[in-house]
């Protein structure tokens, strides 16, 4: 099991508002509030950043019908799962997180200052979205190294692949107290600005974008940010 620290989360104002789900140009041109929020919250809240993720490799002994069957026993498994990883040799589990601090702050901001605190949200998107990019870089450029590919991630979240089964089966394969991570009974993490995923490496990986499988792509605020 490996544990990753010592991120360069390169975040900007314009990514802290496309993390609120608004459009940079248009806040630039007719919304200074929400620029000065922005700015505001990228000052105060990058020091309460606290990057870190782990990350396990298993071996994939078995592709078997809707399931993959991993070393130690264990597997993952729904028909989404299954076809993602189609053709993997070895599977990598991540769970990736920016701590607490900065998501304590903004809920402490909400009620005195609105503006800041749905910023400083902002930020927290924004924040865990560039750390798991780089999560997903550094096992794909690990995977090149061998001669193989690496998939695009996959969460759990997805129509085939619900939190409530996908995420315990990937912190059964993991220890997310490592990096401070709890599950509740319903499928969400602790801190909720954590991500969790599966990438598969092979000879020849596929990368689909998730956004054409999901059942709000055509209302989601995040979609082709």
């Amino acid at each position: 099991m490996e544990l990753l620290k010592d991120f360069d989360l390169k975040i900007g104002v314009d990514d802290i508002l496309r993390g609120e789900g608004a459009d940079p140009v248009i806040v630039r041109s007719k919304k200074p509030a929400l620029l000065n929020a922005a700015a505001l919250a990228l000052e105060r809240g990058r020091p309460m950043l606290h990057a870190a993720a782990v990350l396990q490799r298993s071996s994939v002994l078995e592709h078997r019908h809707e399931r993959i069957l991993l070393q130690d026993g264990r597997e993952l498994s729904s028909p989404l799962v299954a076809h993602h990883l189609a053709g993997a040799q070895e599977v990598v589990l991540a769970l990736t997180t920016i701590g607490l601090e900065l998501e304590d702050y903004a809920s402490s901001r909400m009620a005195k200052d609105p503006l800041l605190g749905m910023a400083l949200d902002g930020l927290g998107n924004a924040a865990v979205e560039i750390l798991g990019e780089q999560v997903c870089l550094q096992i794909g450029k690990q995977a090149q190294g061998f001669g193989l590919t690496a998939s695009s991630p996959l969460s759990p979240g997805e129509p085939d692949w619900p939190v409530e089964i996908g995420q315990p089966q990937i912190f059964a394969l993991l220890d997310p107290a490592r990096v401070g991570i709890s599950l509740t009974s319903s499928g969400m993490m602790i801190p909720k600005k954590s991500i969790s995923f599966v990438v598969g490496i092979g000879p020849d990986m596929s990368r689909e974008d998730f956004c054409e499988l999901c059942s709000l792509n055509e209302r989601c605020r995040y979609r082709n940010a």
